[in-house]
């Protein structure tokens, strides 16, 4: 799954966009939407997959392809499985992928919106730990809506944010 540590290495820094999977598809696609709107247009999209959500991670990547696509961008979309109730592995591998791509000079986001506390707890610790230069969360006051589509979703009860802009300053 995972090509030959990026062989032909651009000369120019990629956008990295790292995700993973929750209890619902809608969060991760709907926190990706929220970054592009805001200009953060993803090169590369890696989605952890936890383990029993397999079937979500190939749909997601198809989504993910057509949202970037639209943007005119050529996405590549990793998916890598992740196991659950393994906080510790599964924050490795989340480290792993941050320290490859901060050692390629990228620009590295990481959103925390769709994924379950454990994980994101350990994905937290490695983005301040690798010094990540974007940590997303789309936060909505009224989860009535996360099963909608981001456009469909009324703004005023919707707050993307940059917790690494608005928390570790």
């Amino acid at each position: 799954m995972w090509p030959d540590h990026y062989a032909a290495r651009s000369e120019m820094a990629l956008k990295v966009y790292i995700t993973m999977t929750g209890i619902s598809r809608w969060p991760v696609l709907n926190g990706l939407w929220a970054a592009t709107c805001r200009g953060y247009i993803p090169d590369r999209v890696y989605i952890f997959v936890t383990q029993g959500r397999e079937r979500d991670g190939e749909i997601l990547a198809g989504w993910i392809t057509t949202l970037l696509d639209s943007y005119g961008k050529k996405v590549q979309v990793l998916r890598e499985r992740i196991e659950e109730g393994e906080f510790a592995s599964s924050g490795r591998r989340i480290t792993a992928a941050m320290e490859r791509e901060r050692a390629d000079g990228n620009e590295v986001a990481i959103d925390i919106t769709p994924g379950r506390k454990a994980i994101v707890s350990s994905a937290l610790i490695s983005a301040w730990q690798k010094q990540v230069d974007h940590v997303f969360y789309l936060y909505l006051e009224d989860m009535r809506n996360s099963n909608n589509p981001y456009p469909m979703i009324p703004y005023r009860l919707q707050h993307f944010v940059d917790l690494k802009e608005e928390v570790w300053k």
